[in-house]
């Protein structure tokens, strides 16, 4: 997917961006976009070849006490049902991103390798995280990034 300049895609992927759209599709058709219309979120992509996401809903109610730590349970689900955040190396492979994750707000992630077919065209970055159970369905997901300048 490189340019025709000679500037690898690793080079070209090197920086910040903003995510744009977070939108999943269940096998069934249904389509979702389950951080909302307007999700926030940032994803940096390091010329170390370290990573780090972060994406949530843009309407995320503040914990009533204030207590970072002590949120009530209701909190506490909510605020994780809304956001995700993960981190580690990241190399392009055979038309993927591949994300080495070391750390996950899904402990379920922590160690994996995710892949994700890509787009990168001027500033923008598509992401295609492969199909996986969410909210009790196997859903593909679309995710649109538009790079910081």
């Amino acid at each position: 997917m490189g340019d025709d300049d000679g500037v690898s895609d690793e080079d070209r992927l090197v920086g910040s961006y903003r995510l744009r759209v977070f939108r999943d599709i269940a096998d069934d058709g249904e389509v979702r976009m389950p951080l909302g219309p307007e999700p926030v979120g940032f994803i940096l992509y390091s010329a170390e070849r370290y990573m780090t996401a972060v994406l949530m809903a843009s309407d995320r109610p503040n914990f009533g006490a204030g207590d970072i730590l002590r949120g009530t349970d209701e909190e506490r689900v909510a605020a994780f049902a809304t956001s995700s955040g993960y981190a580690g190396r990241w190399e392009i492979d055979d038309g993927h991103v591949v994300h080495h994750l070391e750390a996950a707000t899904f402990p379920n992630w922590v160690g994996t390798v995710q892949r994700r077919p890509y787009e990168l065209e001027g500033d923008e970055l598509r992401l295609f995280p492969p199909r996986m159970l969410m909210d009790g369905k196997q859903r593909r997901s679309e995710v649109l990034w538009e790079r910081l300048t």
